[in-house]
């Protein structure tokens, strides 16, 4: 007897984030972040990672995306502080509900007589509530999210194999929401051979940003890996213009 072959599922087909960072689509091949997708953008002091991320919500909130922004060590007040002083209008953005600013950060104010100490909660409480964070950012409904930084969690989470297990929830939750999230945290190395540390490997993507030493300021902006998208992989400049923000020279190639 024969049998009817099982029907093919349809192949849905992939749907693309504009950045809204000029040149960093065109190393993504034209299309952007895949949508739903995780990356991990990684960077040392001062390079633009922060500047980047707001960049990606404030255009994002331009095309009708709303998004949200978790801070996980920096004051929401100093987050605001910080866009004005690039020109972005974030404030504007956040009042009319375009964006919002979430802080989970473990370091919690005391109010009262000992208003001026503060302390830590515990990374398992701290993670909950991060947890929790992110899945108000699905009911509202997000379509970007920014985590900044994880190097909060790794502090949090000494020793190896928990903060693995803290990142990988992370992530899947983040994954099962369908949200297009940047993850933003230091790099250990301003060299150019560096360390690949365990998100690298759960991520969709990875963006490399350095600000170069040996006697030259040249800022060098590097798309390591995007999965879905015939990405541009070689190092260029890139440089940080008041009123745009980030700006990667997709033409040029970084010489070192």
């Amino acid at each position: 007897m024969e049998t009817s072959p099982a029907p093919l599922k349809k192949v849905r087909k992939k749907e693309y984030i504009p950045s809204g960072i000029p040149g960093l689509d065109q190393l993504l091949h034209g299309k952007g972040f895949p949508k739903g997708s995780v990356t991990y953008l990684v960077g040392g002091p001062g390079t633009g990672k922060t500047t980047l991320a707001l960049q990606y919500l404030c255009e994002g909130a331009k095309m009708g995306d709303y998004g949200v922004y978790l801070s996980l060590d920096e004051g929401l007040d100093s987050v605001l502080e910080n866009a004005e002083e690039l020109g972005m209008d974030l404030e504007a953005l956040v009042n009319s509900k375009k964006i919002s600013l979430v802080d989970a950060s473990p370091i919690v104010s005391v109010e009262g007589e000992i208003s001026a100490h503060r302390y830590r909660r515990s990374a398992e409480s701290s993670l909950a509530i991060l947890m929790d964070r992110i899945s108000y950012a699905a009911r509202a409904p997000a379509k970007r999210l920014v985590i900044d930084s994880l190097a909060t969690i790794v502090l949090q989470f000494p020793e190896a194999a928990e903060r693995r297990m803290a990142l990988k929830g992370m992530i899947e939750t983040i994954r099962d929401l369908k949200i297009t999230a940047l993850l933003l945290s230091e790099l250990s190395s301003s060299g150019r051979e560096r360390d690949y540390d365990y998100v690298e490997f759960l991520a969709d993507g990875t963006i490399v940003m350095k600000a170069n030493s040996a006697g030259n300021t040249l800022q060098t902006f590097t798309v390591e890996k995007m999965r879905g998208v015939e990405n541009d992989k070689r190092p260029h400049p890139y440089k940080i213009v008041k009123g745009i923000g980030i700006e990667v020279f997709a033409n040029e190639l970084a010489e070192f």
